[in-house]
C-alpha cells in the first residue's frame, strides 16, 4: 500500500483540495499500484519560487514548472519513501482551463507515475504513460 502524505500549507485555506478528493486520489492510486508498491510518497504544494530553486538545482533549468518527482530507489537511505514530489500551486492555477481540482489532481498523478517509474521521454512511453494518467484522473473526479 502506498501512503501519501500532502501537504497544502502553501494553499490558502479555502483553496486547498478536500478531504473526500484526496481520498479518491489515494484510493484510486492504491487501487492501481497498491498491491505491487508500497511505501510513502510526500506531495508538497511549494511557491513558483521554489519550484524553481529545485528546477535550478535538479534539472539544471532556471525556471517555474508545475511539477517535479524524485524518485529514491532501495539503495538510498529514505526507508520506506518512494518519492517526493514538488507541485507549484500558482502554476498550477495559471494552467487550469478553469477547473483548478482537475489541474492539482492531474499533476498530483503525473507525478507519483514518475515516482512508480513511468515516463514520457520516448513516443512508446507517452502512449503508455498519459492514457494510464488520463484514466486515473477521470476514476479519481
Amino acid at each position: 500500500m502506498i501512503e501519501f502524505e500532502i501537504d497544502q500549507e502553501k494553499i490558502p485555506k479555502e483553496e486547498r483540495l478536500l478531504k473526500t478528493l484526496l481520498s479518491s486520489f489515494e484510493h484510486e492510486l492504491n487501487d492501481e499500484f497498491g498491491e505491487k508498491k508500497s511505501g510513502i510518497i510526500a506531495i508538497s504544494f511549494v511557491t513558483d519560487r521554489e519550484i524553481q530553486r529545485l528546477n535550478r538545482m535538479y534539472r539544471n533549468k532556471d525556471s517555474v514548472t508545475d511539477v517535479l518527482s524524485f524518485t529514491y530507489t532501495e539503495y538510498e537511505s529514505r526507508g520506506d519513501q518512494l518519492g517526493d514530489i514538488a507541485i507549484s500551486y500558482a502554476q498550477t492555477k495559471r494552467q487550469a482551463s478553469g477547473d483548478v481540482e482537475l489541474e492539482a489532481i492531474d499533476l498530483m498523478t503525473h507525478g507519483v507515475l514518475h515516482v512508480l517509474g513511468y515516463d514520457h521521454e520516448k513516443i512508446e512511453d507517452a502512449k503508455r504513460m498519459f492514457p494510464l494518467q488520463d484514466r486515473l484522473v477521470n476514476n479519481i473526479l
